[in-house]
This record gives structure tokens, C-alpha cells and sequence, in this order.
């Protein structure tokens, strides 16, 4: 019983971890502009606006990467 617990937890948890990077991409897709989020505006001025470039460009680097690795195994999970 324990283990089929475990399991949806597993899964409820790569589901939504797959619907944040899912969300990522589609916002990058739209335009956003990540550099108007106060937290960027904030950090932009102490560390350089062009290292939060890459910063964010890099999150959409992992949430690409996230989503060809894991939905596979929720696409074949049953």
C-alpha cells in the first residue's frame, strides 16, 4: 500500500513540475519580458542585466530539457 502511496505522490509531483516547465516555455514563446520582474530589475542592477539574460535563458534551457526527458515516463506511466 505504501508504495502505490509513494507512486501518485512521485507522479502528482512530476506532473506538476512538467506543467510549471510547460509554463515556462509557453510564456518564452509569447515574449515575456523577464527582465521587468522586480526581482531581475533588482538583481540587473548589482550583477549586470546580461548575466540575468543568461540567467533566465538557462531556465528555459532546464525546463526544455525537463520536458523531453520526463514526459516520456508520464506518457507511459500506466
Amino acid at each position: 500500500m505504501s508504495h502505490l502511496l509513494t507512486t501518485n505522490l512521485d507522479t502528482s509531483i512530476l506532473i506538476a513540475l512538467m506543467l510549471l516547465a510547460i509554463a515556462r516555455i509557453y510564456l518564452e514563446i509569447l515574449g515575456f519580458n523577464w527582465s521587468m520582474l522586480p526581482m531581475t530589475k533588482s538583481l540587473g542592477n548589482k550583477v549586470g542585466t546580461e548575466r540575468m539574460y543568461r540567467f533566465h535563458k538557462m531556465g528555459l534551457y532546464f525546463s526544455i530539457g525537463f520536458v523531453v526527458l520526463f514526459a516520456p515516463e508520464l506518457l507511459f506511466y500506466r
